[in-house]
């Protein structure tokens, strides 16, 4: 874990996150981010399982800047859930940019549901990790 640390500290500060947010504005914004012959249709609503999983990341990136900025020290539960909060808004914001767009980029309630849902999942897990880890500790 030391060695982690020691890399990651090397990092400018938030470049994590600007990173995250970076790729999630391609894959959301851009009219064929994945430019295919064909669709890849792998279930119905992967598309928001996806949607989840970006903006789950986006907090969990968010939370490593935020302790990585304060020597690694423990973001407490506010702190958790007001990231996904934001994250969550983000995503939010994203879907009506592509109402406004135009871009043949759809605007869904769904998905705003599925970033959110993905953003607090892992603030909640996030939490629990914290709490487990500090009971070990002490």
């Amino acid at each position: 874990m030391k060695e982690l640390k020691r890399h990651l500290s090397r990092l400018p500060a938030w470049l994590l996150t600007i990173v995250t947010v970076a790729l999630i504005l391609w894959l959301t914004l851009a009219p064929d981010p994945l430019p295919d012959e064909e669709p890849l249709h792998l279930f119905p609503g992967a598309d928001k399982v996806v949607h989840g999983l970006m903006f789950g990341f986006l907090t969990f990136t968010a939370l490593v800047d935020w302790s990585r900025g304060r020597d690694y020290r423990r973001a407490g539960w506010k702190v958790c859930l007001l990231t996904a909060a934001l994250v969550t808004c983000f995503g939010i914001a994203i879907e009506f940019a592509q109402r406004g767009m135009a871009l043949g980029r759809g605007f869904e309630i769904l998905d705003m549901v599925a970033d959110g849902t993905g953003a607090f999942t892992v603030a909640a897990i996030w939490i629990i990790a914290s709490h487990v880890r500090n009971r070990r500790t002490t």
